[in-house]
C-alpha cells in the first residue's frame, strides 16, 4: 500500500537529517521536528499493521492486493523502521546522550501502548461493522432472490 511506502521513506529521510544534524553538533532539542517525523512515520506503519491484522472479510475477498501481500509489505516496513530506530539509538549513545534517549523511550513506550490499543480497537470495530454489512447484504440478496423465485413460481 502506498501509505506504508511513504511512511518508511519519511522515516529514512528523518534519520538521515538527524545524522547530519548530530554530526554538525546540533543538540537533540534542535532536531526535535526530525524525531517527530520519524516517530510519526513509525506510528503510521504500526497503524497499517493493526489494519492488516484486522482486515474485514470484504477486503480479504475483493481487494486488488491480497491481504498476504499487504501484510508482507507492512512487515518489511516494520523491519526497516526497527533498523532505523536502532541507528537512532546508536547515534544517541555515541554522542553521549544515552540518558536522553532512555528517557524519550520510556515516555514513548507508554504513549505508544495507549495508541496501539486504541488503533487495534478501532480496527476491530471497523472489521466487525464491515463484516456485518457484507453478511447483511448477502442475506438480503439471498432472501430477495428466493422470494422472487417463489413469487414467479406461483
Amino acid at each position: 500500500m502506498i501509505e506504508v511506502t511513504v511512511a518508511i521513506a519519511a522515516a529514512s529521510r528523518a534519520v538521515t537529517l538527524i545524522k547530519k544534524g548530530l554530526s554538525l553538533g546540533k543538540d537533540t532539542q534542535e532536531l526535535s521536528s526530525q524525531f517527530a517525523q520519524f516517530f510519526d512515520a513509525k506510528d503510521r506503519i504500526d497503524t497499517a499493521k493493526a489494519a492488516a491484522e484486522n482486515a474485514p472479510l470484504g477486503k480479504k475477498v475483493f481487494a486488488a492486493q491480497s491481504v498476504e501481500a499487504y501484510a508482507l509489505e507492512v512487515a518489511l516496513a516494520e523491519h526497516k523502521a526497527k533498523d532505523l530506530e536502532k541507528q537512532l539509538r546508536e547515534l544517541f549513545v555515541y554522542s553521549g546522550q544515552a540518558d536522553v534517549y532512555s528517557s524519550m523511550m520510556r515516555a514513548r513506550q507508554q504513549e505508544r501502548q495507549r495508541r496501539l490499543q486504541v488503533a487495534r480497537k478501532m480496527a476491530e470495530q471497523k472489521r466487525l461493522m464491515l463484516d456485518l454489512v457484507l453478511i447483511g447484504t448477502i442475506f438480503i440478496t439471498v432472501v430477495g432472490i428466493v422470494g422472487f423465485s417463489i413469487y414467479s413460481i406461483m
